[in-house]
C-alpha cells in the first residue's frame, strides 16, 4: 500500500487541532516539524555537536500526517480543507493553512518514523514500545507493543497520554468496557493488559478498525478485546451495559455521547472522555450536568483536557 504524506503549514495555535483533524480523518501518526524545538535542542547545549543552524522563523510550523491512498482519499483532502477554513472562520489563527501531499511506500514511511519514535513510559505502569526496540519491563509494569507504520496513535499524544494514566486507576479486573473511536486501539488493549474481562472497540472509520485489529492481535489480547466498525455505541445496543466507557475523540462528539450513556453506562459506572480542547472545556462541562453527570476529576495536558465523570445520581449524598 502507498500512503499520502499530507503537510500543513500553520501555527502554533493551531498545530494541535489541526493535528486532531488528521487523526479523525484517519491519520495513521501525526508528526510535528517545530523549528523552535531545534532551537531548544541547540540552546540546552546537551549535544557535543550539531551542525543545524538556528531556525530564523519560529512561527510557522508543519503538521504532517499519513493518510491510505483508497477511494476515500480524495474525500478526506476535503474535508481537511474545509475543517483548517473553519478553524479560520471560527477565530484561530491557523497562518498560511497550506496543505499538500506526496505519496510514499508504506516501507518507506514506517523506516522514516523509526528515527522519532521510541520507547515511552506513559504512566506509572503502562510502556508503549515499537517492536523494533529491546525492553524488559520490571515486575509491575504493562507493555503495549505500536509501530507507527500501522497505528493512528501510539500514546504520544497528550489526550491518549491522559486516558492511559487515568485507565490505570479506572479499570477493576474482569471489568467490562467500551472504548469509542478506538483509533489504533491503543486505549482497548490498555484496559485488556490492566485487567479488563471485555473490551469492544468501537470506530466509524473502516481503516481505524482493521488497524486496531493488527495491535490486539499483534498484543495478545484478541480473546478479551473486539474492534467492531460502528456510529459511536450503535453496535453495542442490546449488549450489557460497561462499567468504564472512554472516548478520546474531541468535544462535539463527547457532548453527543452524553446523551446516549444512560444506554451504555452501567450504573456507577464511570466515563473517561478526553480529546477536548481547552475552550471547550465548559461546553462539555455544562453538557455533563444537562444529562445527569458530575465531572470528578479532570486532567489538563498542553491544550487539551481529559474528564473522568459519574452519574451525578450514582455518588454518594
Amino acid at each position: 500500500m502507498r500512503w499520502a504524506q499530507v503537510s500543513v503549514v500553520t501555527t502554533h495555535e493551531a498545530a494541535d487541532l489541526i493535528a486532531n483533524i488528521l487523526m479523525e480523518l484517519g491519520a495513521a501518526g501525526v508528526e510535528i516539524d517545530d523549528p523552535s524545538l531545534v532551537n531548544e535542542y541547540i540552546d540546552t547545549g546537551l549535544w557535543d555537536y550539531t551542525d543545524l543552524p538556528r531556525a530564523e522563523n519560529t512561527d510557522t510550523l508543519t503538521v504532517r500526517a499519513y493518510l491510505p491512498e483508497d477511494a476515500q482519499l480524495e474525500g478526506r483532502l476535503l474535508r481537511l480543507s474545509a475543517r483548517v477554513e473553519a478553524l479560520r472562520e471560527g477565530g484561530v489563527c491557523v497562518g498560511i493553512g497550506a496543505i499538500s501531499h506526496t505519496f510514499v511506500a508504506d516501507e518507506d514511511w514506517a523506516e522514516t518514523w523509526k528515527a522519532y519514535v521510541r520507547t515511552e513510559k506513559i504512566g506509572e505502569r503502562i510502556v508503549v514500545r515499537p517492536t523494533w526496540e529491546e525492553y524488559t519491563p520490571s515486575a509491575n509494569e504493562i507493555v503495549i507493543d505500536m509501530d507507527p507504520g500501522t497505528a493512528f496513535g501510539t500514546g504520544a499524544h497528550a489526550t491518549t497520554a491522559m486516558c492511559l494514566r487515568s485507565l490505570e486507576h479506572l479499570v477493576a479486573p474482569g471489568m467490562r468496557v467500551y472504548d469509542v473511536g478506538c483509533g489504533s486501539g491503543i486505549l482497548a488493549v490498555a484496559a485488556a493488559k490492566l485487567g479488563a474481562g471485555e473490551v469492544i472497540a468501537t470506530d466509524f472509520d473502516p481503516v481505524a478498525v482493521r488497524v486496531a485489529e493488527q495491535n490486539i492481535a499483534q498484543n495478545h489480547v484478541r480473546g478479551r478485546v473486539a474492534a467492531l466498525e460502528s456510529d459511536l455505541l450503535a453496535v453495542c445496543e442490546g449488549m450489557p451495559p460497561a462499567q468504564l466507557i472512554t472516548a478520546n475523540i474531541i468535544a462535539d462528539v463527547v457532548i453527543r455521547l452524553l446523551g446516549d450513556l444512560d444506554r451504555y453506562l452501567a450504573r456507577g459506572g464511570t466515563f473517561l472522555a478526553s480529546g477536548i480542547i481547552d475552550d471547550r472545556i465548559k461546553d462539555v462541562e455544562r453538557a455533563a450536568g444537562t444529562h445527569g453527570f458530575t465531572v470528578l476529576n479532570m486532567l489538563c495536558e498542553k491544550e487539551w483536557a481529559a474528564m473522568i465523570m459519574r452519574r451525578t445520581a450514582d455518588l454518594p449524598i
